[in-house]
């Protein structure tokens, strides 16, 4: 899914008769990716773009269908309980038919995926989300937001080991936030009265959040103390940019993510192609770059207050996709 692509998902109309297909919302960090694993705080906000589930009967156990991301799989109804580690997505949706009480049954369940694939923007957690409440939907099972983020919280282990929630917990709700792991985990709602200007730049090559996570829990591992201070900082930043952003400083918010993108250099998640990206977004107006999500690849964010359109066109002259996107 390229630019083209994304912004066809925010102007299309919905899939027929939206208002019975289930949500999931995508999401940027703006501050505070990967410290917040490990109790810090992290800034997040929904995107303008979603996932969208529908559930109904079906046959033969249980068919997925997800087209935007050429994924058309089925789980014949007497598959093995255990699915192999790999096999995500039967894992997935072993996982949820169990906990809603679906085990057995015969159903159908189609996608319309809004999101990337693999670019650190939420798509694992808000596809889980809409899943969830579509199989909830078409059952009747009243789920209330908490159930369904507690849910999505589970699927998230299985995609990415050690999840912090605050993905699933954006995918959920569809508000920016103010988020601390814990439990319960601490969730203060921002209100964006004006959305910081934000262009969104996506990698030729997915960031497998995995991975990234899985790195930096064994750096974490073998120098506890001196990644200990690395999150601490960033979550001072992190706070930090929280005001800045309620007091529409977007200098400051600027300086607060190029200092966060350094944290996240030294955890040794950023890339090649994020690092070419933010130089470029920096080189042409943007106050402040950053990479966004796991890291590895994937998407990068820039703060342009001084316009976003020169930074879009520099970065789609080197080759890269770039858009304008609007927080809600």
């Amino acid at each position: 899914m390229d630019t083209h692509e994304l912004v066809a998902n925010t102007a299309r109309d919905k899939p027929e008769h939206a208002a019975e297909w289930s949500v999931g919302h995508g999401k940027i960090i703006l501050l505070g990716e990967h410290s917040v694993v490990y109790g810090r705080h992290a800034v997040a906000a929904p995107l303008p773009f979603a996932i969208r589930a529908l559930a109904s009967d079906g046959a033969n156990g249980i068919a997925l269908s997800i087209p935007g991301w050429g994924v058309e799989r089925r789980i014949p109804a007497r598959a093995p309980q255990q699915q192999p580690a790999q096999d995500v997505v039967a894992r997935l949706l072993r996982l949820i038919t169990e906990r809603l009480g679906l085990t057995g049954q015969d159903l159908r369940i189609r996608v319309d995926a809004g999101i990337p694939r693999g670019m650190g923007v939420g798509g694992s957690a808000a596809l889980a989300v809409a899943i969830i409440r579509a199989l909830g939907r078409h059952r009747g099972l009243q789920l209330s937001d908490e159930q369904v983020c507690a849910l999505a919280f589970e699927c998230e282990k299985i995609a990415h080991g050690t999840p912090s929630g605050i993905d699933n917990t954006v995918a959920t709700y569809g508000h920016a936030l103010l988020y601390r792991a814990g439990t319960p985990p601490e969730i203060e709602r921002i209100v964006l009265d004006r959305p910081p200007p934000l262009v969104l730049g996506l990698c030729h090559h997915p960031g497998l959040t995995v991975e990234t996570v899985a790195k930096v829990r064994r750096a974490w591992t073998e120098q506890c103390a001196l990644h200990e201070r690395v999150f601490d900082a960033m979550d001072a930043i992190a706070l930090a940019g929280l005001n800045a952003l309620r007091g529409h400083d977007w200098k400051r918010l600027g300086a607060l993510m190029n200092m966060c993108q350094g944290q996240l250099e030294s955890l040794g998640v950023s890339s090649d192609e994020l690092d070419d990206m933010i130089r470029i977004a920096r080189r042409h107006g943007a106050v402040g770059a950053k990479l966004t999500g796991g890291g590895g690849g994937g998407a990068m964010i820039a703060l342009c207050p001084d316009g976003r359109e020169p930074v879009i066109e520099a970065l789609s002259g080197a080759g890269y996709d770039a858009l304008e996107i609007r927080l809600r």
